[in-house]
């Protein structure tokens, strides 16, 4: 177990993420079966299936697909969550 200690300090002196904000148009099924507040939109599931409210597709209306981390403030159709 020789571990570098210069990586091991590298590795603890990086900026944590921000997490992610979804945008508020982002659907999945479980949204409608237990709600908003209930359904973890900060990372994405494989299983998942995920839409968007504006479009009624996988494809937001800027031609991108949808998912928690692509679905984010640097996209032009993104609207925050009130």
């Amino acid at each position: 177990m020789n571990e570098n200690p210069a990586s091991a300090t590298a590795a603890s002196t990086q900026p944590e993420c921000d997490p992610v904000v979804p945008c508020k148009r982002i659907r999945t099924k479980m949204y409608y079966v237990l709600g908003r507040q209930a359904v973890d939109l900060t990372v994405s599931s494989p299983t998942t299936q995920y839409w968007c409210s504006r479009t009624a597709t996988v494809i937001g209306p800027d031609d991108v697909c949808c998912s928690p981390e692509l679905c984010a403030a640097n996209r032009a159709c993104y609207e925050r969550e009130e």
